[in-house]
């Protein structure tokens, strides 16, 4: 093997391109030929350096150690070039028909050496799904080009097996992962800004995949759409947010106060499936999102949304009656149905282990409510505001002995900010004592506390609460039951955060933001799918615990030595263990991700 530079120049430009090919002499019954093995782009190596390079990647590719040592950065170079050559020079994907024939060569079993092992259990199963909900398509329908939708994809298995940044996605696909060889692209020519790009074209074009994804999934899966769950999330981002006026200071649901945030609005169906997402301003009001996100997914006759307190406002609620739908929401508090003694006509929605659940449905002025109380919630209820007592009169009592030190707080002013402060950190449990303050003047000479309203705090933390809804046709069992997938959206908002590295966010500029968190919302759509049928097959576990499991099924190279002094590389995943087989199975999958590639040099 040898280094030759070409020289190229396009019509009508002065300018002359120098390129780099690896070049190999053989001989014909016509004599000696040249062929080119590999083309190198531009070589940043000096001209007494190219053979060098060339030797080195021949001993790489037939597994001899280098005689002298190399310079690192020719080792560089030539460990870049020569799984290049493997994967183009007399490659031959071997056919189903001839993979059932055996092949026998006699090898030199001290030569056989495996390398370049990567990860593809996750990325296996990821990929078919992305292709199963038909991204590829969407992708290309959208605009995108061929390369374009291979690096959309690549962004979108990256963030379901490897949450990182661009850069950490660029260096995860070349090092760590087998996915170029599964969606069939080159990752090691991939740069960063060419991930950008594609995230920006991605978000552009945002509300059309949507559209498309919720159509497919519908079709796919039998959707009818007939329960509808909304609910809201932010998520920080490390910096000051100063280039995206939408990044604001706010109630962090991470307590990340120190940073600035943007809130992320969902919509899914009772089994999961994303219908629509919005992003809105750090410090949004909640209430005021449901009317912009029910527009944006259009009308679905006679559907039940169901939404959390927060959002449930009367404005809402008339709001939700107006459009034609029906609503599901928890109120806030026993005044939406009086003191409902469910000793007498409560009926038992659930019973499982410790926790009793038992209900009673009240017919109210416009709506009917259902008072439900749990076991296990009220002794959780309890347990905290024992805690919050404590910690509570804990501080009164800091307070109060600060009253008799020398240098402790004594004036009025001084002692009422205190307790203001203490109350801001009690958790709402300062609403039932009774505290009295004594004073001389400006001193206080005296603080005296009794819990007054242990009654109404035994009611607030007794494990009741109360569903509100629109629709009178519902018993108490499945009215409940309709809340309680309400739970759904806070299991989705889970997945994004911890299992899809929907946090913390390190961009700046507003397009790269949210390009960011529509990626992760295309990595949730390919998520649910894959749940959806492992939990149809009966199988219940983290995408993470899963992700873990399937990242010990591998691909990787083994060379060895023939007798007539080939080397032979074969490119091959390892045999898929029982629990591979098992989850392969359960989502209609082939065992084999990759079909065997073996090169003869």
């Amino acid at each position: 093997m040898f280094v030759r530079a070409v020289e190229k120049r396009n019509p009508g430009s002065p300018t002359t391109y120098t390129y780099h090919r690896l070049m190999e002499s053989y001989r014909t019954s016509r004599g000696p030929r040249q062929r080119t093995i590999l083309n190198l782009g531009r070589l940043d190596l000096p001209k007494q350096e190219w053979k060098l390079l060339a030797d080195r990647i021949e001993e790489i590719l037939s597994g001899q150690l280098p005689l002298q040592p190399v310079a690192e950065r020719i080792e560089r170079l030539a460990g870049h070039y020569a799984p290049l050559v493997e994967q183009r020079e007399g490659r031959r994907e071997t056919p189903a028909v001839e993979q059932e024939q055996p092949e026998y060569r006699r090898v030199d079993l001290k030569s056989v050496e495996q390398h370049r092992g990567r990860t593809i259990g996750a990325e296996y199963v990821s990929v078919a799904y992305l292709r199963k909900l038909g991204m590829q398509r969407i992708f290309a329908e959208v605009g995108l080009s061929v390369s374009e939708t291979q690096i959309a994809e690549l962004l979108v298995i990256a963030r379901l097996v490897h949450p990182g940044s661009e850069r950490a996605t660029g260096v995860w696909a070349e090092h760590a992962s087998g996915v170029g060889e599964l969606i069939g692209t080159q990752v090691k020519k991939l740069s960063h800004n060419a991930l950008y790009r594609v995230s920006d074209r991605l978000y552009e074009n945002k509300e059309q995949i949507e559209g498309l994804l919720r159509d497919k999934e519908n079709g796919l899966f039998g959707l009818e759409e007939k329960v509808i769950l909304y609910d809201l999330t932010n998520t920080y981002f490390e910096g000051t947010g100063a280039e995206c006026d939408e990044l604001q200071h706010g109630r962090s649901k991470e307590k990340r106060t120190d940073c600035p945030l943007m809130t992320v609005g969902l919509v899914i169906d009772e089994w999961g499936f994303a219908k629509h997402s919005e992003f809105f301003p750090g410090k949004v009001s909640e209430p005021g999102t449901l009317e912009v996100m029910l527009r944006k997914l259009g009308a679905i006759e006679g559907a039940t949304v169901v939404i959390d307190a927060g959002i449930g406002t009367a404005d809402n609620l008339a709001m939700l009656g107006e459009a034609g739908y029906h609503y599901v929401t928890v109120g806030r508090g026993p005044a939406l149905a009086g003191d409902v003694d469910l000793a007498e006509g409560a009926v038992q929605i659930k019973a499982e282990g410790n926790n009793r659940v038992t209900g009673k449905l009240i017919k109210g002025e416009s709506e009917w409510v259902l008072v439900c109380h749990s076991e296990q919630r009220g002794a959780k209820e309890q347990a905290m505001a024992a805690g919050f007592r404590r910690r509570f009169e804990e501080g009164l009592e800091m307070i109060r002995s600060s009253l008799t030190k020398k240098r402790g707080h004594k004036s009025y002013e001084q002692v009422l900010q205190r307790i203001g402060r203490l109350k801001e950190r009690s958790h709402g449990i300062h609403q039932y004592y009774d505290i009295q303050i004594d004073r001389s003047g400006e001193v206080v000479t005296e603080i005296r506390y009794s819990y007054t309203q242990s009654e109404r705090a035994e009611q607030r933390y007794s494990g009741r609460y109360y569903i509100r809804t629109s629709r009178s046709d519902l018993q108490e069992t499945e009215l409940w039951q309709l809340y309680i997938t309400l739970t759904g959206v806070e299991d989705s908002f889970r997945s994004l955060k911890s299992e899809l590295g929907l946090r913390p966010v390190y961009h700046r500029v507003e397009r790269r933001i949210k390009g960011h968190l529509f990626i992760t919302l295309l990595a949730y759509h390919v998520l649910n799918a894959i749940r959806h049928n492992l939990r149809t097959a009966g199988y219940r576990m983290r995408w993470s615990t899963l992700r873990d499991r399937l990242s010990t099924h591998i691909i990787s190279t083994v060379t060895m030595n023939t007798e007539e002094g080939r080397r032979v590389h074969i490119r091959s995943t390892s045999r898929p263990e029982v629990f591979h087989r098992n989850i392969y199975r359960a989502l209609g999958l082939g065992a084999g991700p990759l079909r065997r590639r073996m090169t003869e040099l």
